[in-house]
């Protein structure tokens, strides 16, 4: 299960003839994914009144921290589900405590590729709303934040009608019953063997069959590939229904979206406004991942390879023809520094680009983090054992000493009085980030 970094989802509704759904979505440039994976799809409810929305979240055991407890290692974190309404008020307010428990180091640090996962179910009236959820990690207090932007509708508006999309990685039908495997993620990109997508029906125009098309768009929208028409049995009231949407070596690396069409069923190739029952989008990606996570700026993560590549290999990387042989000849820089070769986890190159992702957050100056005398430092040597600081409301210069465990300091100054601390002893850094 492959996951992706903030989203925004979005469900709305164009007040014509037809009811339709899309989903949209806003992909910041970043290295890589942060540590947990949010899907929001809205459904039909029990009543006429609310709609039901389902909120999945995936934990990777990677991204929490497991402490040694007796034989086992254990890891607690809790979930705050906040739902917001468009007056910014609080609405609902959920709290889930998880907690886990592996037996060995190895699966603690995500080498299996274990995950957590949870899916709350909301009921909500028709509506805007924010889905904001919040994963703090117990025992070391970190937090980390994914939202969702969604406008409920009420699907007994409509005469026909359809969810959401899901996507999924695979799907067995057993009388007329579905085993799914939910795919929380975007980003399609590595899934060779195609996806399904997958919605319900919400029929009450006496016709038992629709058409079905789907659409793949690009940002500008251009339909870059149009389906032929599926006949589907939509029955009365709600039915499950899926498309298999086979991988496509065609698309370059974006982001895209994926329109479903239900329309009447009409013996006529065309896909015409006049036929159109409902629709429904939704955004997808197309990246090929490494070891598990997403580069959705592979320019910007091989420039930041300064502080553990020599410049030859830096100028080799980005002197590649085409970005498929630079994400190529990035990977096989990588692949060097594996300090486990044999497993899917390249962890040097996790532990790397989340210390730039820390450093991106925490020494931000009149540069990114990651380019500040602060963040060069952390990113080559870690977290330090000991910072002390001056004094608060000292007068005039600055000062911030690291120690590490080796005795190795290093001394910055601000000589502005606006946090821009530079690097005062030693005058530069001398060593590359190595895994340890």
């Amino acid at each position: 299960m492959k996951l992706n970094r903030r989203l925004t989802f979005t469900c709305l509704a164009l007040y014509i003839a037809f009811s339709f759904l899309a989903y949209t979505q806003d992909i910041k440039s970043s290295n890589v994914e942060i540590p947990f994976h949010l899907d929001v799809i809205c459904f039909k409810g029990e009543s006429d009144t609310a709609s039901r929305v389902d909120v999945y979240v995936v934990v990777p055991y990677q991204s929490i921290n497991f402490m040694k407890s007796g034989e086992n290692y254990l890891a607690q974190y809790d979930l705050v589900i906040k739902v917001i309404d468009s007056t910014k008020s609080i609405e609902e307010e959920k709290r889930i405590h998880r907690i886990l428990k592996v037996k060995d180091y190895f699966s603690a640090q995500g080498g299996t590729g274990g995950f957590d996962f949870t899916q709350t179910i909301l009921s909500l009236a028709k509506g805007n709303y924010e889905i904001k959820v919040v994963l703090i990690d117990n025992y070391v207090n970190d937090t980390y934040e994914k939202s969702r932007t969604v406008t409920v509708l009420n699907f007994a508006e409509y005469p026909f009608s359809i969810s959401g999309i899901m996507i999924l990685s695979s799907i067995e039908e057993h009388d007329g019953k579905y085993t799914i495997t939910p795919f929380i993620s975007d980003n399609v990109g590595d899934l060779k063997n195609g996806f399904f997508a997958f919605f319900e029906s919400y029929n009450n125009t006496g016709s038992d069959s629709a058409d079905f098309v789907y659409q793949i768009i690009d940002k500008d929208g251009k339909i870059l590939i149009n389906s032929k028409k599926i006949r589907k049995y939509i029955g009365k009231s709600k039915t499950q229904l899926y498309l298999k949407i086979p991988y496509r070596e065609s698309i370059s690396q974006g982001t895209y979206n994926l329109r479903i069409i239900a329309l009447k069923p009409v013996n006529d190739t065309l896909v015409k406004t006049e036929y159109y029952l409902a629709a429904a989008e939704r955004s997808l990606g197309f990246f090929r991942t490494m070891f598990g996570f997403n580069i959705s700026d592979l320019n910007k993560a091989v420039k930041q390879l300064r502080y553990v590549a020599q410049p030859s290999e830096i100028e080799f990387i980005e002197a590649a023809p085409t970005q498929d042989e630079k994400q190529k000849r990035f990977r096989e820089f990588w692949d060097k520094q594996d300090p486990t070769p044999n497993t899917e986890r390249n962890e040097a190159f996790e532990e790397y680009y989340t210390r730039i992702d820390y450093a991106n957050k925490e020494f931000k100056s009149y540069n990114e983090g990651w380019l500040t005398d602060m963040g060069w430092v952390y990113i080559v040597y870690g977290k330090p054992f000991q910072i002390e600081r001056s004094v608060p409301g000292t007068i005039g210069r600055k000062y911030e000493r690291w120690t590490y465990l080796n005795n190795r300091q290093f001394v910055f100054a601000d000589n502005t009085g606006f946090g821009d601390y530079r690097l005062a002893s030693p005058p530069t850094v001398s060593e590359r980030y190595k895994y340890k």
